[in-house]
């Protein structure tokens, strides 16, 4: 993994600042049309509580026995076997899922793992064909305008977090990041305005103010940065 300039705070931030849903709830709806027997139905749906739920072990028991051949299956693997620290395991499920119905969370889980093993540039090109794929999912704005962000396109980053608001108004992750952004941008007045307006609490703000501090700061960071399997 080649090394990149970048600050080691923009990395730690990767593992926070991206939505850490399981997908959207049209896609958790969806099983891209694939016809299902109503004990598996239920199974998945199961699955599907659990790893909104972050029992992520459990959910990969339940999956052991589940065919491969559902892009559900693949985005519940993928997801579960990422947080639990398998990330080639989820890589590879995920560049599964990007040759599916369901191809924009392929995408997007890629770019997550490239993220945080400090793979910025490719973290940037998956995440925008997820962006293309799914334009109206307000997750994978957020996502891409965190990558964006740690590439400080301050304004173009804005447009992605105002966008996921309106898609999904008071999505809480793209708040936070919306404020983070306005700090960057030297317009703190209207980052604290927003978190006032937002509910977001005076100690939240100052930490937002430090994180925003220390994401300035430049050094050398790689893959070793960053705790393997970290939620993003």
């Amino acid at each position: 993994m080649s090394k990149l300039l970048i600050s080691t705070c923009t990395l730690v931030l990767l593992l926070s600042g991206c939505a850490n849903t399981p997908a959207s709830k049209q896609a958790a709806a969806s099983n891209c049309n694939v016809p299902t027997s109503k004990e598996e139905s239920v199974t998945l749906d199961l699955i599907e509580q659990q790893v909104s739920e972050k029992q992520y072990y459990s959910a990969l028991a339940y999956l052991e026995k589940a065919p491969d051949s559902s892009p559900r299956v693949l985005r519940l693997r993928a997801e579960a076997q990422r947080n639990t620290g398998m990330l080639d395991e989820a890589y590879t499920s995920y560049r599964n899922l990007s040759l599916t119905c369901m191809a924009a969370f392929g995408h997007a889980g890629m770019a997550k793992i490239l993220a945080t093993r400090g793979d910025i540039p490719q973290a940037h090109q998956q995440m925008l064909k997820a962006r293309r794929l799914a334009p109206s999912n307000a997750d994978i704005r957020n996502d891409y305008g965190f990558i964006l962000l740690a590439h400080k396109n301050f304004k173009g980053a804005q447009r992605e977090f105002m966008t996921a608001l309106q898609l999904q108004p008071g999505h809480p992750v793209a708040i936070r990041n919306m404020v983070m952004s306005l700090i960057l941008d030297g317009d703190s007045r209207t980052a604290l305005r927003m978190a006032k307006n937002n509910g977001i609490p005076s100690q939240e703000f100052r930490e937002l103010l430090s994180q925003a501090n220390a994401f300035k700061q430049p050094t050398i960071a790689g893959s070793n940065v960053i705790e393997q399997g970290a939620p993003l």
